[in-house]
Protein backbone atom coordinates (compact mmCIF):
# COMPACT_ATOMS: atom_id res chain seq x y z
CA UNK A 1 0.00 0.00 0.00
CA UNK A 2 1.57 2.95 -1.02
CA UNK A 3 2.59 5.72 1.88
CA UNK A 4 -0.15 8.43 0.60
CA UNK A 5 -2.88 5.95 0.63
CA UNK A 6 -1.52 4.19 4.08
CA UNK A 7 -2.00 7.83 5.56
CA UNK A 8 -4.86 8.80 4.31
CA UNK A 9 -6.49 5.08 5.32
CA UNK A 10 -4.79 4.89 8.79
CA UNK A 11 -7.29 5.51 12.26
CA UNK A 12 -7.10 8.63 13.85
CA UNK A 13 -4.50 8.31 16.37
CA UNK A 14 -4.51 10.35 20.21
CA UNK A 15 -2.19 13.05 18.43
CA UNK A 16 -4.83 13.46 16.08
CA UNK A 17 -7.76 13.40 18.59
CA UNK A 18 -5.31 16.15 20.40
CA UNK A 19 -4.88 18.22 17.23
CA UNK A 20 -8.71 18.35 16.73
CA UNK A 21 -9.66 20.06 19.83
CA UNK A 22 -7.06 22.41 19.42
CA UNK A 23 -8.42 23.10 15.56
CA UNK A 24 -11.61 25.07 17.60
CA UNK A 25 -9.02 27.81 18.68
CA UNK A 26 -10.87 27.41 22.18
CA UNK A 27 -7.81 26.16 24.19
CA UNK A 28 -4.78 28.26 25.22
CA UNK A 29 -3.39 26.76 28.16
CA UNK A 30 -2.94 22.25 28.92
CA UNK A 31 -1.92 20.64 31.48
CA UNK A 32 -0.09 17.44 30.93
CA UNK A 33 -0.25 14.53 33.34
CA UNK A 34 2.30 11.69 33.78
CA UNK A 35 3.91 14.36 30.79
CA UNK A 36 7.16 11.71 30.46
CA UNK A 37 9.70 12.55 28.05
CA UNK A 38 7.95 14.09 25.11
CA UNK A 39 4.47 15.21 24.29
CA UNK A 40 1.69 15.23 21.85
CA UNK A 41 1.62 19.15 22.66
CA UNK A 42 4.74 19.85 21.81
CA UNK A 43 3.96 20.70 18.43
CA UNK A 44 1.06 23.31 19.02
CA UNK A 45 3.59 25.63 21.19
CA UNK A 46 4.01 28.32 21.53
CA UNK A 47 0.38 29.39 20.57
CA UNK A 48 -0.70 26.50 22.95
CA UNK A 49 0.88 27.65 26.88
CA UNK A 50 1.83 23.81 28.00
CA UNK A 51 2.91 22.50 31.69
CA UNK A 52 4.30 19.17 31.93
CA UNK A 53 3.29 17.13 35.34
CA UNK A 54 5.54 14.21 36.24
CA UNK A 55 5.95 12.43 39.36
CA UNK A 56 9.78 10.59 37.85
CA UNK A 57 11.93 13.53 38.23
CA UNK A 58 14.30 12.00 35.40
CA UNK A 59 11.20 12.30 32.97
CA UNK A 60 10.82 15.88 34.05
CA UNK A 61 14.53 17.02 33.89
CA UNK A 62 14.54 15.23 29.90
CA UNK A 63 11.75 16.96 29.11
CA UNK A 64 13.45 20.18 30.35
CA UNK A 65 16.58 19.80 28.22
CA UNK A 66 14.32 19.19 24.89
CA UNK A 67 12.26 22.23 26.12
CA UNK A 68 9.15 19.92 25.26
CA UNK A 69 6.91 22.31 27.42
CA UNK A 70 6.54 25.76 29.07
CA UNK A 71 6.45 25.11 32.44
CA UNK A 72 7.02 21.97 35.14
CA UNK A 73 5.57 20.94 37.43
CA UNK A 74 7.30 17.58 39.76
CA UNK A 75 4.51 16.28 42.04
CA UNK A 76 1.85 13.29 42.13
CA UNK A 77 -1.12 14.09 40.95
CA UNK A 78 -3.03 12.08 43.67
CA UNK A 79 -1.44 13.30 46.60
CA UNK A 80 -0.14 16.90 46.27
CA UNK A 81 -2.04 19.92 45.69
CA UNK A 82 -2.36 21.48 42.20
CA UNK A 83 -3.45 25.17 42.54
CA UNK A 84 -4.27 25.75 39.29
CA UNK A 85 -7.05 25.49 36.20
CA UNK A 86 -6.60 24.38 32.23
CA UNK A 87 -8.68 24.62 29.72
CA UNK A 88 -7.42 21.15 28.58
CA UNK A 89 -6.24 18.34 30.85
CA UNK A 90 -4.19 15.58 29.08
CA UNK A 91 -3.33 12.11 30.38
CA UNK A 92 -1.43 9.83 27.52
CA UNK A 93 -0.73 6.82 28.99
CA UNK A 94 -1.34 7.14 32.96
CA UNK A 95 -4.20 6.05 34.37
CA UNK A 96 -3.45 2.02 33.40
CA UNK A 97 -0.23 3.14 35.62
CA UNK A 98 -2.34 3.25 39.58
CA UNK A 99 -4.63 1.01 41.49
CA UNK A 100 -8.34 1.16 40.15
CA UNK A 101 -9.69 2.87 43.22
CA UNK A 102 -6.66 5.61 43.03
CA UNK A 103 -8.06 5.70 39.15
CA UNK A 104 -11.64 6.86 40.29
CA UNK A 105 -10.13 9.26 42.41
CA UNK A 106 -8.17 10.59 39.23
CA UNK A 107 -10.85 10.84 37.94
CA UNK A 108 -13.00 13.23 40.16
CA UNK A 109 -9.61 15.30 40.52
CA UNK A 110 -9.22 16.20 37.15
CA UNK A 111 -12.66 17.58 35.74
CA UNK A 112 -11.63 20.48 38.81
CA UNK A 113 -8.20 21.24 37.49
CA UNK A 114 -10.05 21.57 33.51
CA UNK A 115 -12.13 24.25 32.55
CA UNK A 116 -12.69 22.92 29.47
CA UNK A 117 -11.63 19.45 28.40
CA UNK A 118 -10.33 16.32 29.24
CA UNK A 119 -8.43 13.72 27.03
CA UNK A 120 -7.07 10.42 27.86
CA UNK A 121 -5.39 7.36 25.83
CA UNK A 122 -5.26 4.05 27.98
CA UNK A 123 -5.65 0.31 27.17
CA UNK A 124 -8.43 -0.86 26.26
CA UNK A 125 -8.74 -3.34 29.61
CA UNK A 126 -6.05 -4.53 31.48
CA UNK A 127 -2.45 -5.05 29.88
CA UNK A 128 -0.12 -6.31 31.56
CA UNK A 129 3.52 -4.10 31.43
CA UNK A 130 6.50 -3.45 33.95
CA UNK A 131 8.55 -0.76 35.28
CA UNK A 132 10.21 -0.07 31.57
CA UNK A 133 13.57 2.00 31.15
CA UNK A 134 14.07 1.63 35.18
CA UNK A 135 10.68 3.63 35.99
CA UNK A 136 8.73 1.90 38.76
CA UNK A 137 5.71 4.22 37.72
CA UNK A 138 5.58 2.42 34.15
CA UNK A 139 3.95 -0.83 35.69
CA UNK A 140 0.61 -1.33 34.99
CA UNK A 141 -1.60 -1.74 37.98
CA UNK A 142 -5.08 -1.38 36.29
CA UNK A 143 -7.56 -1.87 33.17
CA UNK A 144 -10.35 0.40 31.95
CA UNK A 145 -13.12 -0.12 29.58
CA UNK A 146 -15.12 1.90 27.31
CA UNK A 147 -18.35 1.51 29.65
CA UNK A 148 -16.63 3.03 32.86
CA UNK A 149 -15.42 6.13 31.27
CA UNK A 150 -19.06 6.57 28.91
CA UNK A 151 -20.66 6.36 32.48
CA UNK A 152 -18.82 9.22 33.58
CA UNK A 153 -19.63 11.53 30.02
CA UNK A 154 -16.60 10.74 27.89
CA UNK A 155 -16.83 10.30 24.27
CA UNK A 156 -14.33 6.90 23.48
CA UNK A 157 -12.61 6.14 20.36
CA UNK A 158 -10.30 3.62 19.37
CA UNK A 159 -6.58 3.35 18.52
CA UNK A 160 -3.06 2.05 17.97
CA UNK A 161 -4.16 -1.19 16.36
CA UNK A 162 -6.62 -3.85 17.20
CA UNK A 163 -5.95 -6.07 20.61
CA UNK A 164 -6.19 -9.00 18.80
CA UNK A 165 -2.95 -8.84 17.29
CA UNK A 166 -1.08 -5.90 19.69
CA UNK A 167 0.60 -6.98 22.34
CA UNK A 168 2.72 -5.81 24.76
CA UNK A 169 3.55 -2.77 24.92
CA UNK A 170 1.96 -2.36 21.93
CA UNK A 171 3.90 -4.42 19.71
CA UNK A 172 3.21 -7.39 18.07
CA UNK A 173 1.16 -10.04 19.84
CA UNK A 174 2.21 -13.02 17.92
CA UNK A 175 5.67 -13.91 16.51
CA UNK A 176 5.10 -14.38 13.29
CA UNK A 177 6.13 -12.47 10.07
CA UNK A 178 3.68 -9.88 8.79
CA UNK A 179 1.52 -9.53 11.94
CA UNK A 180 1.42 -5.95 12.55
CA UNK A 181 0.74 -5.47 8.59
CA UNK A 182 -2.31 -7.70 9.28
CA UNK A 183 -3.03 -5.40 12.39
CA UNK A 184 -3.08 -2.85 10.20
CA UNK A 185 -5.67 -4.90 7.92
CA UNK A 186 -7.85 -5.69 11.06
CA UNK A 187 -7.79 -2.39 11.86
CA UNK A 188 -9.17 -1.22 8.83
CA UNK A 189 -11.61 -3.73 8.18
CA UNK A 190 -13.02 -2.67 11.82
CA UNK A 191 -12.81 0.92 11.48
CA UNK A 192 -11.75 1.02 14.98
CA UNK A 193 -12.06 4.88 15.28
CA UNK A 194 -15.53 4.62 15.65
CA UNK A 195 -16.07 1.01 16.92
CA UNK A 196 -13.51 1.20 20.12
CA UNK A 197 -14.04 -2.24 21.32
CA UNK A 198 -11.70 -4.08 18.71
CA UNK A 199 -8.83 -1.43 19.65
CA UNK A 200 -5.90 -1.90 21.68
CA UNK A 201 -5.90 1.63 22.77
CA UNK A 202 -8.96 3.91 23.89
CA UNK A 203 -8.92 7.44 23.42
CA UNK A 204 -11.82 9.14 25.99
CA UNK A 205 -12.62 12.81 25.39
CA UNK A 206 -14.91 15.03 27.51
CA UNK A 207 -16.29 18.11 27.35
CA UNK A 208 -17.06 20.03 31.11
CA UNK A 209 -18.98 22.28 29.74
CA UNK A 210 -21.57 20.11 28.86
CA UNK A 211 -23.42 19.75 25.30
CA UNK A 212 -23.44 23.39 23.80
CA UNK A 213 -26.74 25.00 23.49
CA UNK A 214 -28.58 24.73 19.66
CA UNK A 215 -30.59 28.01 19.70
CA UNK A 216 -29.44 31.85 20.69
CA UNK A 217 -31.44 33.45 23.12
CA UNK A 218 -33.73 35.59 19.66
CA UNK A 219 -34.48 32.28 18.44
CA UNK A 220 -36.95 31.49 22.06
CA UNK A 221 -40.57 31.76 20.18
Amino acid sequence: MANPLRKLLRPNSAADFTAKLLAKGEIKTALDIGCGTSSHLQPFRPSLETTGLDAFKNAIDTSKKHSVHDHYIHADILKDNINAQFDLITLYGLIEHIPKSEGIKLLDRIEKLSRKYIIFETPNGFVPQGPEFGNEFQRHLSGWSIQEFESRGYTVFGTTGTRYLRGYMAGPKYNFPGCLFFDELLTLLFQINNNPKHAFNLVAIKDLRGIPAKYKKEDQP
